[in-house]
Parts: structure tokens; C-alpha cells; sequence
């Protein structure tokens, strides 16, 4: 955008958009008038440079104006995706809405939440590839012995059986196994072993906010001295 469009811009459209955007629109979600005015600011500009693009004269209260419709269509500079749920145009013809992951479900009362009920109880995809992708940069490194003793651990085998299979002592196999356990530590560190039995921190913040409300409302009533119950109110909500 050349100097004198941004000055037309500056000059003559964005006063028309700050006045009547707030009449005009709505906001949609967790939009204010603000970010509505900025929004189609930025969608006027585009307009402006498209037309100085092409050799256009701009016309300042047409881009103002179509600036606004757009605006108020539930159309953003971002995209006018009717089929996105984030999308205010798809909010604005009542086929969906946003609500907040905290937001109680059956009622304010209740202790569960949105986010509670649709979290997986499965371990997160994310890390679960991840841990896949460094266990099979990790199994490159060992040898073809200590590869099979990997695996048919993971399958459940015993010390014995892994002994038999490859022709040597059981004693010959813990020692194996041990040197296998100090390879993890090496590549993947020594906190390896504790982050593989760990829960998430997600899921245990959920469990410890479920415990929370069940010791609360299981054990509150229950407290017969008055200044302790207060205490424990205070401390637990």
C-alpha cells in the first residue's frame, strides 16, 4: 500500500469505521467493538490496496461501507468460512456455539465440567508418537541380542524362556537386561523410568479436582467442631 492510500485510509475511512461499526455489528463470541473496529479496518485496507493494485480510484464511504457489510455478516478479514465453528458467520446462523471448557455440566451446582467430560482417558497422542519415535532411534543402538531381549520382554517373556531362546545362562540374561536398563537411562535420561509410569499433568490435575470436591462434600458435613469446619471451607472452597 502506497503513502496515500495509507493516508486515505487513516484520514477518511477508519473515522466512518470507528462511528458506526458499534451501531451497525455485533459482536459474536468473545469479540468486543473493538476488535470489530480493527477487523474491518483490516479488511478495508485490503479492499484499498486491491483497488490501487489495479489502477482504481478508491472511493473512501464505498470501502467504508462494504467494510462494515462485511462486518456485520459475521464476515472477518481472516476468513468467511460458514462451516467453521470458530468462524462468527457460522455462530450467526444458529448452527453452533463456543462454550468454555470450565463451564459446569447439568448445572452450576455441578462439580464436572465440559472439558471433563470430553477429556480421553487414554494416554495423549502426541506423546505416545513422540516416545515411538526416540524408542526406535533408541533400539538402533543396541545389538541384534539385546534387540531380541526387548522385545520378548514386551511380550511378556521370562528371564528363563529369553535364556533358552538364545542359548546362554539366565545369569547372562539379567546381566544383559541390567546393561539394556543403563542404555535407557543414557539415551532417554535418567527420569525415563518415572515419566513412563507418571500420569500426565493434565489428568492429574482433573483427579485431583474430582478428590477435592468428593472429600469436600463427603466429608464437610461431617465436622462437628464449627471453627474447624470453617477452616477446612476456607481451605478447600
Amino acid at each position: 500500500m502506497s503513502p496515500a492510500a495509507a493516508l486515505i485510509l487513516e484520514m477518511q475511512i477508519y473515522p466512518i469505521i470507528r462511528n458506526t461499526v458499534h451501531r451497525k455489528a455485533k459482536p459474536i463470541g468473545s469479540e468486543d467493538y473493538q476488535e470489530l473496529i480493527q477487523d474491518t479496518t483490516a479488511t478495508a485496507a485490503a479492499m484499498l490496496d486491491a483497488m490501487e493494485q489495479s489502477g482504481k480510484d478508491p472511493i473512501p464511504n464505498s470501502i467504508a461501507y462494504y467494510s462494515i457489510q462485511r462486518t456485520k455478516s459475521g464476515r472477518r478479514s481472516y476468513g468467511d468460512s460458514r462451516t467453521d465453528v470458530m468462524n462468527p458467520g457460522y455462530q450467526m446462523d444458529n448452527e453452533g456455539s463456543v462454550c468454555s471448557m470450565q463451564a459446569p455440566v447439568g448445572g452450576e451446582d455441578e462439580d464436572f465440567t465440559v472439558g471433563d467430560m470430553i477429556a480421553s482417558r487414554t494416554e495423549d497422542i502426541a506423546a505416545k508418537v513422540l516416545r515411538e519415535i526416540d524408542w526406535d532411534a533408541f533400539m538402533q543402538t543396541l545389538d541384534a541380542r539385546k534387540r531380541v531381549i526387548v522385545k520378548e520382554l514386551m511380550l511378556g517373556g521370562g528371564t528363563g524362556d529369553i535364556a533358552r531362546r538364545l542359548a546362554v545362562t539366565s545369569a547372562r540374561i539379567v546381566q544383559l537386561k541390567r546393561e539394556i536398563g543403563q542404555a535407557i537411562r543414557k539415551f532417554m535420561g535418567d527420569a525415563i523410568l518415572v515419566d513412563s509410569t507418571s500420569e500426565s499433568v493434565w489428568q492429574r490435575d482433573i483427579r485431583c479436582l474430582r478428590e477435592r470436591n468428593e472429600w469436600k462434600h463427603a466429608k464437610l458435613d461431617r465436622i462437628d467442631d464449627l471453627e474447624q469446619a470453617n477452616i477446612t471451607e476456607a481451605m478447600f472452597g
